[in-house]
């Protein structure tokens, strides 16, 4: 009774001024990109190595950064035991409320975008739209490998790139489970030596700023996946839903803040520890089950 009663007050502070707003996803702030904390996707689609289509790799927003034509940026990592490891290279830009993206580097392609362009502009919500219409944006490829033709004999130089951004609502499923998603789909259009080019990069955004998949592809002048990849688990270590190391009272706080709710979509973290559906008394006693647990990081 007393532990039921302990976790009640927890839940009571928890549930003040929580009440469910409309969907979209504010500008977290540094820490709302879960910088350093592992997260698990598997590859869905690859020109570079099919093989490696149904892999799991762990994903990793930083902590390290790179210095790309005089600015810092996150080395956000995507590594596949034993089959390399990708490269994205993104920075935080509080004062617009805004991620942007310099480059993706996977094998031996790299993509360098000059200058870096806004992937995402918060807030997002459905229907909104951002461009580059004022910049002037070129993009190279370097060792480009086009299946059937191998790689390109030298780089892929695409000026004056129009890049368009538009948001829509989505709901999915990924190996992580179903997720109501908002769709972030930049196209990048251009003509090298007078051909015309597309790409669209698309990010589909849970409403706790964790991309639950993402793919980029050429639809221009030929169809083929550059990459693309899903979320595969919503919680890498199930009781440390903050993933600081150790299961504690801020864990606790995650459970208590969704108290009551039906989980019809999965969570990051996922508050509802046994899958039934609904945050309750369950979740927290399986959480304090392993209160004190350290994980390694």
């Amino acid at each position: 009774m007393r532990l039921r009663s302990l976790l009640l007050v927890f839940i009571s502070i928890a549930l003040i001024g929580s009440l469910a707003s409309a969907f979209e996803v504010q500008f977290p702030g540094e820490a709302g990109f879960y910088i350093g904390k592992p997260m698990l996707y598997v590859i869905t689609g690859t020109a570079g190595d099919p093989a490696s289509i149904g892999q799991e790799g762990v994903y990793n927003f930083g902590p390290s950064k790179a210095t790309l034509d005089g600015a810092e940026y996150y080395d956000c990592s995507f590594t596949v035991e034993g089959s390399g490891r990708a490269h994205f290279y993104l920075s935080i830009d509080s004062a617009n409320n805004a991620l942007t993206q310099k480059g993706i580097t996977f094998g031996d392609t790299e993509l360098d975008i000059t200058p870096a362009i806004v992937t995402l502009k918060y807030p997002l919500a459905i229907g909104k739209k951002w461009d580059n219409k004022n910049t002037k944006t070129k993009l190279v490829a370097k060792n480009l490998v086009i299946p059937g033709l191998g790689k390109l004999p030298g780089d892929l130089s695409v000026d004056n790139v129009v890049a368009q951004a538009t948001v829509t609502s989505q709901t999915i499923k990924v190996p992580a489970g179903s997720f109501d998603t908002l769709l972030v789909e930049t196209t990048y259009t251009g003509s090298p030596l007078g051909i015309p080019m597309t790409l669209i990069q698309s990010t589909w955004m849970s409403e706790d700023n964790v991309p639950v998949k993402r793919s980029f592809e050429f639809t221009k002048p030929t169809k083929m996946m550059i990459y693309a990849m899903e979320l595969s688990e919503s919680n890498p270590d199930p009781y440390d839903l903050n993933w600081d190391g150790i299961v504690n009272v801020l864990d606790l706080m995650i459970i208590a803040k969704s108290y009551g709710q039906h989980i019809q979509y999965v969570r990051i973290p996922n508050p509802d520890i046994d899958g039934n559906g609904v945050v309750d008394m369950n979740d927290m006693e399986f959480l304090v089950a392993h209160f004190g647990k350290v994980y390694k990081k």
